[in-house]
């Protein structure tokens, strides 16, 4: 579909411009379109990771509960897979599979490092294999970090749909407003102006 998208654009580019121009502006479109559409988020990603960020804080909760209880990190996954449902659980599923698997909690974490929810958890599970330090409560203090980046996007995306909305109410407003508050005055004077003469 990339390519499809750019071999239209070269084409579009090359019919409107022609010649020179429009032989460089399809090559450029040939070599930027696929580099730009491969760098944009798919709708599922995206409302994958917004499922992911709703569900982290509870998930590091649940996580945190049943480490604290003496549950294997195997163990504790795969109850906290099974509460939270997906997405969480189809992304904890690597680091099950690596765990029941015989892999040390430093080398099946890894693969989450990177996710922008659970890297926090990787990172904490691995500092604590390493360190020996109490992961339950490095995991209650990235829940409530958690918690307060969601409540934090949820009110920017608050006030981005109140500006947001603001431009089309100008767009309706403004013109009526003109049109029967401003023209009417405006024609009025008009008319007495050029009768009066």
């Amino acid at each position: 579909m990339t390519w499809s998208a750019a071999g239209l654009a070269a084409m579009g580019g090359l019919l409107v411009f022609g010649g020179v121009v429009g032989v460089l502006l399809a090559a450029a479109c040939l070599v930027v379109v696929p580099r730009v559409a491969g760098s944009l988020e798919t709708r599922a990603d995206r409302e994958r990771r917004d499922a992911l960020a709703r569900q982290g804080p509870a998930l590091v909760d649940l996580l945190a509960a049943t480490v604290a209880a003496g549950s294997a990190m195997g163990a504790a996954l795969a109850s906290v897979s099974e509460a939270v449902g997906e997405p969480s659980s189809g992304a904890l599923h690597p680091v099950r599979a690596a765990l029941d698997l015989g892999a040390d909690a430093e080398t099946a974490w890894l693969v989450l490092a990177d996710d922008p929810v659970l890297g926090a958890v990787s990172a904490a599970v691995v500092r604590s294999a390493r360190t020996g330090a109490p992961l339950a409560a490095m995991l209650a203090r990235i829940a409530d970090d958690l918690r307060r980046e969601r409540r934090i996007a949820v009110e920017v995306a608050a006030q981005a749909a109140g500006v947001r909305a603001v431009v089309p109410l100008a767009a309706c407003f403004l013109p009526a407003f003109l049109l029967l508050g401003v023209v009417p005055v405006v024609a009025a004077l008009a008319t007495g102006l050029l009768s009066g003469s």
